[in-house]
């Protein structure tokens, strides 16, 4: 744990966590619940549910199919006070809306409204399919969000319910040059809770020496110190890691697992997020894997990769972005 005199505020003092109140919201609300309370952060829940549709004009009909929706948001209301009461039994300030509409377009609309620093959002899990792997709503989301975006996974959500990590927070890199905000979030995170940060890269497995030759290894080592100090911290305060592994995903993964690690943040060109025809996105195999919540700090695709140089390392190039 980190000496107290280099604690920083916590860069999410606004969270905004958008829920749909069904399966799988309840450990996504404690997870939010735990961020805010580390972060001293003010939390607004935000539900949408879809518009009624038409009417029957079979008045019989039409009766019934009123009943339900009323009932359903009679439910969704009560759900958000107890959300809104466990918030305050935490010392928590916390407001909850409930509207009607798009749910991607009524959330888009709530960060344009007020300022967040975070957004938290369940994700959905592809079924078989390998298209929309956040499901929809979330997937447009992530394109248009501007704030970072904090995702709890399945994995996360069976393990952090019964027991909150108060472990180490870990940010995985690639070099690419939308680290940059992201590591700087994540330093600003981690003193904020008094807890060490971790930074990782991962190189293929086929790379690792058997010969006692570590050279590549102790220059992104050197890289990623060179990463920290850049974002004004000291690299003694954080633990600066090569991990090798034959699946970028699996080894970010079974690190974090390893250290204990309470959340972990990735930096992510935003395209990169959206499902290819062939392969899920290394980013979402992260969520749904890991044993923690995940933030993730997206950007441009206009950013480029970042010379090695730059980085005050070697004179070569990054390996291609295998976060991307």
């Amino acid at each position: 744990m980190q000496d107290c005199s280099s604690k920083t505020p916590s860069p999410f003092r606004r969270v905004l966590l958008a829920t749909n109140l069904g399966e799988g919201s309840e450990e996504v609300l404690h997870a939010a619940l735990q961020l805010c309370r580390r972060s001293g952060a003010s939390l607004r829940i935000l539900h949408v549910s879809k518009p009624y549709p038409p009417l029957s004009q079979d008045k019989g009909e039409s009766a019934r199919f009123i009943a339900l929706p009323r009932s359903l948001d009679q439910e969704a209301s009560e759900l958000l006070r107890e959300a809104r009461e466990r918030a305050l039994s935490l010392s928590l300030h916390c407001i909850t809306r409930q509207e009607s509409g798009v749910p991607a377009e009524r959330i888009l609309k709530a960060l344009e409204a007020e300022e967040t620093d975070l957004l938290i959002l369940g994700t959905g899990e592809p079924h078989g399919s390998i298209r929309n792997a956040f499901g929809p709503t979330a997937e447009k989301v992530m394109l248009q969000a501007a704030c970072p975006i904090m995702t709890v996974g399945r994995v996360a959500a069976e393990t952090f319910q019964p027991s909150p990590s108060d472990g180490p927070v870990l940010f995985a890199t690639d070099f690419h040059s939308c680290t940059r905000q992201a590591i700087h979030q994540a330093i600003r995170y981690s003193r904020s809770i008094q807890q060490k940060l971790h930074c990782a890269h991962v190189l293929p497995r086929a790379m690792q020496s058997i010969h006692g030759d570590n050279t590549l290894a102790e220059l992104l080592t050197n890289a990623l110190k060179h990463l920290v100090t850049t974002n004004n911290t000291s690299d003694q305060d954080t633990i600066c890691a090569v991990i090798y592994g034959s699946e970028i995903s699996n080894a970010i993964v079974n690190y974090a697992r390893q250290i204990h690690a309470g959340i972990i943040f990735l930096g992510v060109r935003r395209n990169s997020i959206l499902s290819s025809p062939d392969r899920l996105p290394i980013a979402f195999r992260i969520i749904v894997e890991s044993p923690c919540p995940v933030v993730t700090i997206l950007c441009g695709e206009e950013a480029e990769p970042e010379n090695m140089t730059d980085l005050g390392a070697c004179s070569f190039k990054a390996p291609p972005s295998p976060l991307q």
